[in-house]
């Protein structure tokens, strides 16, 4: 009517189609997504199309037909398989929208039935159970905290798997002596569980660590013996020889400053074993004893060399002299190669002069060289031969650049091409240790960095290095993380949504998301929507608004809010005013 009034009728054809697929199907990813459609006749032409594109059996993709009804099964659907089906018999067709949900993951359950047992010297077990309804198919750890009484810091001291509910602090493992106080929490790929503390407090005294080792000693008999211990605390410590409990005084000199213990021994006469003890105030004798030997020698002694003699520089091909003299004539002496000793060849030739011992060889390649009188001190003569350059084998590409998830292992591995090439791994341009969390091996001409569980921390640019040639092998990881932020749901509306409007009416359809940086999108009739003069997107904190400005007759229909993991409609009808005159 001239006025803008409108009389809507709805005409509905009866085709061939009996049974027609519902509007829409919403499934779990996971899940099988069910169709039926039922039509008039057994042997008519049928097909099936997904989004426009004919479908065709597959393993995944099931087409069954009995009689008048035809069946389309997806099996295991995921997200990526929504879409519109469409079953087209003739004329006559019907359609349905499949949305795949994702599940919903939650983070783990926090442990239960905690407990310590603090009876016991110097350490505390810490028990703990899985939370009973725990999810089992998901990988997941424990962690355990550790935060000294008076601070505000946690700090990680223990990572399990999940089949493990105990573990044992030693007081070895504290940074310094204090009281401390624990608690545990549980992590998978979904998230974190709150942390549960322990109930007790306990005690714990770091124990010495070794700065500085005993070293085992090599002396001409009647020459005083030196040896010294480093800790990292100031202790009381007891030498014993050949197990017997050494004083100060006579032939033993036995000092104490803060953390070094010294002892000399007076003039040497036979072979002995040294031994050094800790006594702890707390629970005794420590653990840990350290053992250094040293022995005496015939008095055949090597005179002194010049340094220029000792750390000698040739060129590959030069002939080298290696030269010693020795306090006897009648001395015998051997020379070894890298620990294997020598013999004459047609390149090698070892010649004794008086007192004078040489070796001289044509050197087809660079190694060091020492001798050793029998029953005498080891006198090292070192020639500095910069040796054969460590080359590294090439890696593969995929190699080189890694991705991990976190808590999972991580292997880098490259080859040299010697089997006693030294090498050094360096993360971001800082050497890397061996830790709890980090291993170095070397087998062979391989060598590896393991990570045992990775962390976003672990992320970066590792470097194999070995000599001073900067030969490098140079590897990026890249550590994803685990945590999965759950899928954006709509809390308002719950359910679809049935509207009716007027023509020249301004019409809001309205949801709330249970995130506010979730993203949406809208349809109608399957075709999404975009921004123009007529339609508003209006997206404030969790709430998303389609507005429709001075509505007209041909803006009714479905209208659907979709997020990442939800979804919901609306049916609009726009009717004419009418005028009672």
């Amino acid at each position: 009517m001239p006025d803008g009034a409108k009389s809507i009728a709805e005409l509905s054809v009866k085709g061939t189609i009996v049974r027609k697929l519902p509007r829409k199907l919403e499934v779990l990813e996971g899940e099988n997504a069910a169709f039926c459609v039922e039509v008039e006749d057994d042997d008519m032409e049928v097909h099936w199309f997904k989004d426009g594109l004919k479908l065709h059996e597959t393993h995944q993709t099931i087409l069954k037909s009995f009689g008048k009804t035809h069946i389309l099964v997806f099996v295991n659907v995921a997200y990526q398989d929504s879409g519109v089906v469409t079953f087209v018999t003739g004329r006559s067709k019907t359609s349905s929208r499949l949305k795949v949900k994702a599940m919903r993951h939650c983070p783990p359950i926090c442990p239960v039935g905690v407990k310590m047992d603090v009876d016991r010297p110097n350490s505390a077990l810490l028990t703990w159970v899985p939370a009973p309804n725990s999810q089992t198919s998901t990988r997941s750890i424990f962690v355990l905290e550790r935060q000294e009484v008076g601070s505000q810091e946690w700090q990680k001291c223990f990572t399990s798997e999940s089949s493990s509910t105990s573990a044992e602090v030693a007081g070895d493992s504290v940074p310094c002596e204090g009281d401390y106080r624990f608690r545990v929490c549980c992590i998978n790929k979904y998230g974190r569980s709150g942390h549960v503390e322990f109930p007790k407090v306990v005690h714990l005294v770091p124990g010495p660590k070794i700065r500085s080792r005993l070293q085992e000693r090599e002396v001409v008999e009647g020459e005083d013996a030196r040896f010294f211990i480093e800790l990292s605390a100031t202790m009381v410590g007891t030498w014993f020889l050949n197990s017997t409990q050494l004083q100060h005084g006579g032939r033993y000199s036995i000092q104490q400053e803060q953390t070094q213990h010294t002892l000399v021994i007076h003039e040497t006469r036979v072979k002995i074993n040294l031994l050094f003890l800790l006594s702890l105030a707390c629970d005794g004798w420590f653990s840990c004893i350290y053992y250094a030997s040293f022995f005496a020698a015939a008095v055949v002694k090597f005179n002194p060399l010049s340094e220029l003699d000792r750390n000698k520089r040739v060129h590959m091909g030069d002939t080298v002299v290696l030269y010693c003299e020795v306090s006897h004539h009648f001395a015998k002496v051997f020379w070894l190669k890298d620990g294997q000793e020598l013999q004459p060849t047609e390149d090698l030739n070892i010649q004794s002069d008086g007192n004078m011992r040489r070796i001289l060889r044509y050197f087809k390649s660079w190694f060091h060289v020492h001798t050793r009188v029998p029953f005498s001190p080891a006198v090292n003569i070192l020639p500095v031969f910069p040796g054969a350059p460590v080359e590294f084998c090439p890696v593969p590409e995929e190699e080189l650049h890694k991705s991990s998830m976190e808590l999972d292992p991580v292997v880098l591995i490259c080859h040299v091409s010697k089997d006693d090439a030294e090498v050094v791994w360096y993360k971001d341009g800082f050497e890397i240790e061996p830790s709890d969390n980090i291993t170095l091996q070397a087998e062979g001409t391989m060598r590896r960095l393991i990570i045992r569980s990775a962390e976003a921390s672990d992320a970066g640019s590792y470097t194999c290095q070995a000599g001073n040639n900067s030969v490098e092998a140079n590897f990026t990881l890249l550590v994803l993380s685990t945590y999965t932020e759950p899928p954006v749901m709509i809390v308002e509306p719950k359910n679809d949504v049935v509207m009716k409007s007027y023509i020249s009416e301004d019409i809001h359809l309205q949801c709330e998301l249970s995130r506010s940086s979730g993203k949406v999108r809208w349809f109608k009739d399957e075709q999404e929507v975009e921004n123009s003069d007529k339609i508003q997107l209006i997206s404030e904190g969790p709430y998303r608004r389609l507005t429709i400005l001075c509505a007209s007759a041909e803006d009714g229909g479905e209208y659907v809010c979709e997020t990442d993991g939800d979804t919901v409609f609306f049916q609009l009808t726009v009717s004419g005013l009418y005028s009672l005159l």
